[in-house]
C-alpha cells in the first residue's frame, strides 16, 4: 500500500516499524528501507530481503541519540555540524554496542545519518529509536527512487511516499573515525 509520507501516517508508521515490519520512506536523497534498528529478527528480515548482509546505517534525529546507541563519548564537532541534517551519512566509532550485532557487523563502525526530511525525523522521535536506512534495492541492483517502480518490484511493503522521484546519488558517506575525516563515497552531499 502507498501512503502519502505527511503527519496523520506517523501512527501507522509507527506501528509497523515497532511490530517489526520493513516500510518504505523518502529521504533528502533516495528512498530508503527501514525498520527498528534495535529489532534483530527485522533487521535479518531485511537483510533477507535485500539478499544480502552488510553494515547498515541508521537514522536518528539528534546528537543525543547518537550518543545513547551509537557513541557515549562523540561530540559534534563544528565540521559535522554543517552535514547534519543533511545528505550525508557519517560513520563513527561504534563504542556502546548497544544496537544488534546485524547494524555494524564486526566492523567497530555505524553509519549515521540525520536526513533533512521531516517525515523520518519525525517518526524517529515518535519512536524514540533509530530506524534502518539503505536504499530500495535488491542486492548488486539500482537503487530504485521512482515510486510506481518501488511499488511494482516490492508491493507487499507499505511505503510511505511524498511523490517526488528524485535523481539522486545518495548520500555522501564520510568516515569520520579516525583524526581525518575520509570521503568514501561522494554523493549528493557536497564537501
Amino acid at each position: 500500500m502507498i501512503y502519502k509520507a505527511i503527519k496523520k501516517n506517523l501512527d501507522l508508521a509507527s506501528r509497523l516499524i515497532l511490530s517489526g515490519e520493513i516500510i518504505v520512506y523518502p529521504t533528502d536523497t533516495i528512498y530508503g528501507f527501514g525498520v527498528d534498528a534495535t529489532n534483530s529478527e527485522a533487521i535479518n528480515k531485511l537483510n533477507a530481503l535485500k539478499n544480502r548482509i552488510s553494515p547498515l546505517s541508521i537514522t536518528v534525529d539528534s546528537e543525543e541519540m547518537i550518543r545513547k546507541y551509537v557513541n557515549y563519548n562523540f561530540n559534534f564537532s563544528n565540521k559535522i555540524k554543517g552535514f547534519l541534517p543533511g545528505a550525508y551519512t557519517i560513520l563513527l566509532k561504534n563504542k556502546n554496542k548497544f544496537l544488534p550485532k546485524e547494524i555494524g557487523l564486526d566492523t567497530g563502525k555505524i553509519g549515521v545519518r540525520i536526513p533533512d526530511s521531516k517525515f523520518i525525523i519525525q517518526l524517529v522521535r515518535l519512536i524514540n529509536k533509530p530506524i534502518v536506512t539503505t536504499s530500495v534495492n535488491v542486492h548488486n541492483s539500482k537503487p530504485l527512487n521512482d515510486i510506481n517502480m518501488i511499488y511494482e518490484k516490492f508491493n507487499s511493503i507499505n511505503i510511505f511516499s511524498n511523490g517526488i522521484n528524485i535523481d539522486s546519488k545518495g548520500s555522501t558517506i564520510l568516515d569520520c573515525t579516525s583524526a581525518t575525516m575520509n570521503v568514501l563515497r561522494q554523493g549528493d552531499g557536497i564537501i
